[in-house]
């Protein structure tokens, strides 16, 4: 809105320069699904309904319920797709002028027709329509437009006037364009929505006037510079025109001003204005903005007739590249980022509300970001002017996400898309260029294969020559590094799968990893795309949020599913089970990106969950911002803030009196120019501290990753203990702090079960005897059911596999363990210990679909630490292992359970027990039948709880299984199978 406006009771909005007339309201409205009136706007009389703008179609009633129900993502509760026409007769006066600017109005006006300029200009902009608008005006068709990034602006001076008007406008939600995976209209996300979503307005403006100001800022030297165009031009003879340029600070003082007079038949004018050593710079962290006063005289000095004023907020700051760094007022800024993608669960289009972006943009600094990245969209101008007060760092990108235009290198691209892009570039460019806000720009999600593309070249080749102040790059995602001759100011690339890294590698116990072998590839700054995306589990309670014009779908297949398997009583402690394992597995993959030496920042997908896509739970929010209750934005902030403690380890577990190796780090992006002092850290175990101390650390230049030094500690000789290690540095005005957590085990005491009265072990698998070295080893052939083993007093049997004389003995009264490998489940379950990658619906054939585990108190566990949840000593035990799938024997209760996927449901275990016949039968999957495994101190550890329960008293399941269950989960190979 331009300054000093005001609006009056009928919605119109006055300046004695400017008005700017909003035509929202009822219009009368007809669905044209034929295309009836193709080529003009029908009759009055044919228009049968009335609509309200702004509004969507389906949010007003319009369309028809969908033929079929998404199970991957939500349900529009009506659709149409086709053409629309709005029609509107309003009544146009022309601005009176006040008292106080009528003598300089009638000045300007004698001025303008000596030029013989028209009195004014008018623009009709439509606000928010996808994807065509066509506009007549008074019977007139005055064009069409095709943006999906900007509003549609038409130009209408020769075709309205003063008096009453009609307008046309005809709006067409088809798909122009192969783009439909652009986030701004692909079903998972904004929905193929239709109807003018924005606002409709009339802006008129004086014919001599201000035009299009593009805005360079120097946060360096303080100062601005202003390149204003004319509309209308200075005529040879005419008298002269000043252009003039105040700066205002927040308070409204000028702190800055400027004036420049231009040449006869001058189209533009560059001005300069400094603002001295009180210059206050736009930031993520202080978001100064000014604002920009730019007024055109008729005549020099300020006596002259003011022909035209109009103002705009900008900010002063420069963002650059310098080597892998990223440079915000000459700073090295870290850019903490998620991604944006067009998400909005009520409406289902983007809406045009600045304090629903300002929420947004105050949740996310309260965990820490300063980034954000719109995923192959463009947002709403309110989203912009919520971002410039935030101070949020924002990449915008090009409404394109697939691989069929671009790839391969050798593909030449379909023109109309790649015409379309290149306006959509200009436009976007254009529109942003006063938003400090602004500084990234890609020109779609990936689009590239290996190499990129000669034509995604020459789109960053023109985005830098329409603004060089932002940063261009190809695409978001694809292609690989180094770069070779892809165009591009820096790069988005994978640190989840980008070789030589893998996916199951982003996050793991040892801390002494990060990402170099990717950042290191390239000159240019690197920042991860699409970080970390772990997956929780599904909330149901969210459905009651849905009250718009969208069902969220994908739940109703889900719960069925629940409800038959009988978990939907379960939710809550799966939801809490996986939302903490989530958030542990999100602090290392972030903290992994912080222990780069250069790397530029990281944009997670995301900090809300994903609906569409089979629906992806990777948030600590869901869709409408609301926090899941899994972390507080202080922890999150612990791990995600400017500056941040790190902690660097070869291991998170230690054998009892072996001391706990760790290095501490500092990643350094605040507001001090060096950072130092002592860093004073303690090992606990719960409210017992066991050791503390202090390392100094050297000051760490911003932008740099410092280290304090090594902590080595001792741990207590017996007993199994979980540990938190602290640290904290406090300085002056602020602490930095964070914590992790260690696990020290006994180290493994051979079990000499013949010494001690227990009988003796047999077994078939050859690792046993590294932790029983006086187990008898055997081929399963030789043990015969026909020598009852009592006679060799066996008192336990461990086999990797099951046979039939195994399966007598159980039956027979005997105890056995069963190590249950891949290879001899019927209804194999492959896990990892991250959580399920995106969803399991899209990537089902992922290494692993589980989401962390359940472990219950349980004597077979001993005192082997645990919460109860995934944490980094079940890593090396459940990593790679399969699960056994309890679905055909729903009585028996897993001890440690791996929580399924929430689309298959199945009942999984890593442990459990049950009675077999007269005998008694442990299962379980963990990493026990490779010698090297039991050289872990958890697992050596675990594997010595778990023996020493199967030999005592206390091995009594409570569960009955039948030989048909047994046979039913494991198979069966006969007595002579394995000679």
């Amino acid at each position: 809105m331009d300054i000093n406006s005001s609006q009056n009771g009928n919605g119109r909005l006055r300046e004695s320069l400017r008005t700017v007339q909003a035509l929202d309201g009822r219009w009368r409205f007809l669905l044209d699904p034929e295309d009836r009136h193709l080529e003009a706007p029908p009759a009055s009389s044919a228009y049968s309904d009335e609509i309200r703008v702004p509004g969507s179609w389906e949010e007003q009633g319009f369309g028809s319920p969908p033929a079929g129900s998404a199970i991957d993502t939500w349900t529009k509760k009506l659709e149409y797709e086709g053409a629309a026409w709005y029609s509107l007769e309003f009544a146009l006066e022309e601005p009176a002028e006040n008292a106080e600017n009528e003598e300089n109005a009638e000045k300007a006006e004698k001025d303008a027709e000596k030029r013989g300029d028209a009195k004014v200009r008018r623009r009709l902009v439509i606000a928010g329509a996808r994807w065509t608008t066509a506009l007549w005006a008074n019977g007139q068709r005055i064009g069409e437009e095709d943006s999906l990034s900007v509003e549609h602006v038409y130009d209408v001076t020769e075709a309205i006037a003063a008096g009453t008007n009609r307008i046309d406008i005809r709006v067409d939600n088809r798909m122009r364009l192969p783009l439909a995976e652009s986030h701004i209209h692909t079903r998972h996300t904004a929905t193929a929505w239709g109807g003018i979503t924005g606002g409709v307005r009339l802006e008129t403006t004086p014919a001599t006037g201000i035009g299009r100001a593009v805005w360079t800022p120097d946060a360096e030297a303080g100062s601005f510079r202003c390149r204003a165009s004319l509309t209308g031009m200075v005529e040879p003879g005419a008298g002269p025109l000043t252009l003039e340029l105040e700066l205002r600070d927040e308070a409204g003082r000028t702190v800055g001003a400027t004036s420049a007079d231009l040449a006869p038949g001058a189209k533009e004018v560059l001005l300069e204005c400094a603002l001295g050593a009180e210059a206050e710079r736009w930031s993520d962290v202080s978001p100064r903005l000014y604002e920009a006063v730019l007024r055109l005289r008729s005549g020099s000095g300020s006596d002259g007739g003011v022909l035209d004023e109009t103002s705009e907020r900008v900010g002063l700051r420069s963002f650059r590249a310098e080597g892998r760094r990223l440079l915000l007022n000459g700073r090295p800024v870290l850019l903490r980022g998620y991604v944006d993608c067009c998400i909005f669960p009520l409406t289902g289009y983007p809406v045009w509300d600045k304090e629903h972006y300002a929420r947004q943009f105050r949740i996310a600094k309260e965990h820490g970001f300063n980034h954000v990245r719109l995923h192959s969209w463009n947002a709403p101008e309110p989203f912009w002017e919520a971002a410039d007060e935030a101070g949020m760092l924002v990449q915008t990108e090009l409404p394109h996400w697939t691989m069929n235009v671009y790839s391969p290198r050798s593909a030449v691209p379909d023109p109309d898309v790649h015409d379309f892009l290149r306006r959509e570039l200009r436009r976007i460019v254009e529109r942003l260029n006063r938003h400090p806000s602004f500084v990234l720009l890609s020109m779609g999600n990936e689009l590239a294969d290996d190499n990129g593309h000669d034509a995604l070249n020459e789109l960053v080749r023109l985005a830098r020559s329409l603004d060089p102040t932002r940063l261009y790059t190809d695409n978001t995602g694809f292609g690989q590094l180094p770069e070779g001759d892809r165009e591009g100011d820096f790069y988005v690339q994978s640190l989840n799968w980008h070789v030589p890294l893998r996916t199951e590698e982003i996050a793991m116990p040892a801390t002494n990893r990060d990402m170099s072998a990717v950042a290191s590839l390239t000159a240019k700054p690197v920042l991860g795309h699409e970080h970390a995306q772990f997956a929780m589990y599904v909330r149901p309670s969210e459905k009651s949020k849905y009250t718009g014009v969208l069902r969220p779908s994908w739940l109703e297949t889900i719960e069925e599913t629940l409800s038959a398997r009988g978990l939907l009583g379960r939710v809550d402690e799966f939801v809490e089970a996986s939302g903490s394992h989530l958030v542990r597995s999100l602090q290392e993959a972030v903290e992994r990106v912080r222990r780069t030496p250069g790397a530029a920042g990281f944009q997670l997908l995301d900090i809300r969950d994903f609906p569409g896509q089979g629906h992806a739970t990777t948030g600590i929010l869901d869709v409408f911002w609301d926090a899941k209750g899994i972390v507080s934005p202080e922890r999150f902030r612990r791990w995600n803030d400017d500056s941040v403690l790190l902690m660097e380890c070869g291991a998170r577990t230690a054998f009892a009196g072996e001391p706990i190796e760790a290095r501490f780090l500092l990643s350094h992006y605040g507001s001090e120019a060096c950072l130092g002092g002592w860093i004073r850290w303690s090992l606990s175990e719960g409210d017992r501290v066991h050791a503390s101390g202090a390392l100094e650390l050297k000051p760490v230049p911003r932008g740099e990753l410092g280290r304090a030094g090594d902590v080595r500690i001792a741990t207590p000789a017996d007993g199994a203990h979980a540990w938190t290690l602290r640290a904290e540095l406090v300085t002056e005005g602020r602490t930095v702090a964070n914590e992790w957590r260690f696990w020290s085990f006994p180290r493994p005491a051979l079990l000499s079960f013949r010494s001690e009265g227990l009988g003796n072990v047999w077994t078939s698998s050859p690792a046993v005897k590294t932790a029983i070295p006086d187990a008898i080893v055997e081929r399963n052939a030789d043990f015969s059911a026909k020598d009852h083993p009592r006679l060799r007093d066996v008192r336990l049997v461990v086999a990797e596999r099951l046979t039939t004389n195994l399966l007598q003995y159980v039956v027979d009264g005997g105890s056995m363990w069963l190590l249950a490998t891949e290879s001899e489940l019927y209804d194999k379950v492959g896990t990892k210990y991250l959580p399920v990658f995106w969803n399991y619906l899209m990537f089902s054939g992922q290494a692993g679909g589980t989401m962390g585990l359940v472990a219950n108190r349980h004597a077979s566990l001993g005192d082997f630490p645990h919460d109860g949840r995934s944490d980094w000593q079940w890593y090396h035990l459940v990593n790679g292992m399969p699960a056994v799938c309890l679905d055909s024997v729903p009585h028996v209760k897993p001890i440690v359970e791996p929580v399924d996927n929430f689309n298959r449901a199945k009942r999984l275990a890593y442990a459990f027990e049950a009675n077999v016949g007269r005998g008694r039968l442990y299962v379980s999957s963990f990493a026990f039948t490779r010698p090297e495994d039991l050289k872990r101190p958890e697992n050596s550890y675990l594997f010595g709880r778990i023996a020493r329960y199967l030999a005592s008293s206390d091995f009594r399941p409570e569960a009955r299984m039948t030989v048909g269950d047994v046979l039913g989960l494991f198979q069966l190979r006969g007595i002579h199978t394995f000679m």
